[in-house]
């Protein structure tokens, strides 16, 4: 949508002096780019049915909006203003998502000023889109695109590209010699210096950034005085961007606000944890426990929060999750960060880690408890203690691993139904299929399959040539009935609508690049030629 808006509004902008005819590259690469991105974007809708996103309440969407007194930031970035953070709570916040190099803003500020009904003409639909841009930066909106900081890159952009018209506007103009951005650049800065120590709005990271900003300020005036003349005064503003960028990253921490963890070097390694087994993990809230200004020592070896299981090849049903598709996340209360709710933690452990409980049809066949919860797995007959370390705890089942693909005889789901067992082997589990010999006995019952893998919708089975149905244990795992006397080799794969259609029409896009391409360069050979 947002693509079709930039589309649109560049047409309007065009139209006055071009024909239809001259913009259709540009729409015709419009429809590249959304054809590029469609494997992204269509997953996301898909994805986002039925997850805990979706559920999410009202306030969420009023988390991280730019407040109107944030907009100084545009200019001097240590500018601290109180912000609406992830707990919908006002805490003072430095504007380091609005910094942008000093000179676009100050540059269309003083095109505006110096142009003024001219460079509007010009630039009028850029600054429609701008003004639009920054307001649904301000607003709530929905989706992935509800807080900010989703908003601010598009605004950075256009803004730059105002500013660049702004600029040859006032260089092309009859004020040839007037310092007039350089000019501006000096009096905001020093303004809203001023404004900062009066108002006390400069937090932490003010000095010594703002003298640095009317250092680079003065210097772009005078530079812009003595070499006016010069055509290296058209890279003077490039080079005040750059400087003022590298002064805010050196002057501002990039993470600020963002919670720092000293995760062990050792999460590289699968130790002490078995890749063979699926485990959950329940440690209580990761930026309230784990963050360097809590626990300074390295972590995340045992209780492996977020998704650093992946980085030592080992499988845990919770982790990092934005989205929150509906499964586990949902149905064990799971935050972003994986952390399991710690009344549904204490459920799992003392109610479902038996033989026949939830976690045994998971799949579970491990458990690390983490050292701040007084809590293990019952029946303590059930699991056993392979591990206590001052991190945290593991358990094993007792036993060898589950297998990846199971045959049960009868499952609470489906409480009036028997099946047989059958006889699987030689399972092959990969990222998006798992294959298995399927064998069922003689007879007029036949058997169901369950998968110790995520379930999500798009999942195709078959056996040989014929097509299985796939369903769902509550959403949290694939079942696939295999029908009686049959036998064979079983494959379950991933192959959701939007990846066909998707990827479709990205190669599709890529061809057309490459052609158009080719063809770019068949052209230039020919008017050489």
């Amino acid at each position: 949508m947002l693509a079709l808006l930039i589309a649109w509004l560049s047409i309007k902008s065009l139209g006055e002096t071009r024909s239809i005819i001259s913009i259709l590259p540009l729409c015709f690469g419009t429809l590249l780019g959304l054809g590029l991105s469609a494997p992204a974007w269509l997953s996301i809708l898909d994805l986002i049915q039925g997850s805990a996103r979706e559920l999410q309440p009202a306030s969420a969407h009023w988390q991280w909006l730019v407040p109107p007194a944030a907009l100084p930031g545009l200019i001097l970035p240590s500018w601290t203003v109180h912000w609406a953070d992830f707990y919908t709570r006002y805490v003072p916040h430095t504007a380091t998502e609005l910094a942008c190099g000093l000179v676009p803003p100050v540059a269309l500020l003083a095109g505006l000023v110096a142009c003024g009904r001219q460079l509007v003409r010009q630039i009028k639909w850029e600054l429609i889109l701008l003004l639009l841009v920054l307001l649904l930066a301000m607003l709530p909106t929905a989706g992935v695109f509800r807080w900010s900081f989703r908003w601010l890159p598009f605004f950075h952009l256009i803004l730059a590209i105002c500013a660049a018209e702004a600029l040859r506007s006032l260089y092309d103009s009859i004020r040839l010699g007037s310092p007039a951005p350089a000019t501006t650049a000096f009096v905001v800065v020093v303004l809203i210096a001023v404004t900062t120590s009066i108002l006390n709005k400069g937090g932490q990271y003010a000095f010594p950034l703002i003298w640095i900003f009317i250092g680079l300020a003065a210097l772009w005036f005078v530079l812009d005085v003595f070499l006016r003349n010069f055509e290296i005064r058209e890279w003077q503003p490039a080079a005040i961007t750059f400087l003022a960028l590298l002064t805010t990253y050196l002057c501002i921490p990039p993470n600020c606000g963002v919670p720092r963890y000293n995760l062990s070097q050792k999460l590289l390694e699968p130790a002490p944890l078995d890749p063979q087994r699926l485990y959950l993990s329940i440690y209580p809230w990761a930026e309230q426990t784990y963050r360097v200004e809590k626990k300074p020592q390295p972590v995340g070896q045992i209780v492996r929060p977020g998704s650093t299981s992946m980085w030592a090849g080992l499988r845990f049903i919770n982790g990092y999750s934005p989205i929150r598709p509906a499964g586990v996340a949902r149905e064990f209360y799971a935050t972003i960060h994986g952390e399991i709710d710690p009344a549904m933690g204490m459920y799992l452990l003392n109610d479902q880690a038996g033989p026949d409980g939830e976690l045994a049809r998971l799949g579970v066949d491990g458990i690390v408890v983490a050292r701040e919860l007084d809590v293990a797995p019952q029946p303590a007959s059930e699991c056993k203690l392979i591990l206590s370390a001052e991190e945290g705890r593991v358990f094993h089942r007792r036993g060898a691993p589950f297998a990846r693909v199971r045959s049960v005889t009868s499952i609470d789901s489906r409480p009036n139904e028997q099946f047989v067992a059958a006889t699987v082997s030689r399972i092959n589990d990969s990222r998006n299929h798992v294959e298995a010999d399927v064998d069922v006995p003689g007879g007029d019952q036949s058997t169901l399959l369950i998968f110790s893998r995520p379930y999500f919708r798009g999942y195709e089975a078959r056996l040989g040539n014929q097509q299985l149905a796939v369903n769902s244990y509550r959403g949290l795992f694939p079942l696939v009935e295999v029908p009686a006397r049959a036998h064979g080799r079983a494959i379950l794969i991933y192959r959701p609508t939007w990846l066909i259609w998707g990827s479709s029409a990205a190669v599709a896009c890529a061809l057309a690049v490459l052609l158009s391409f080719f063809a770019a360069i068949s052209q230039i050979r020919e008017g050489r030629g």
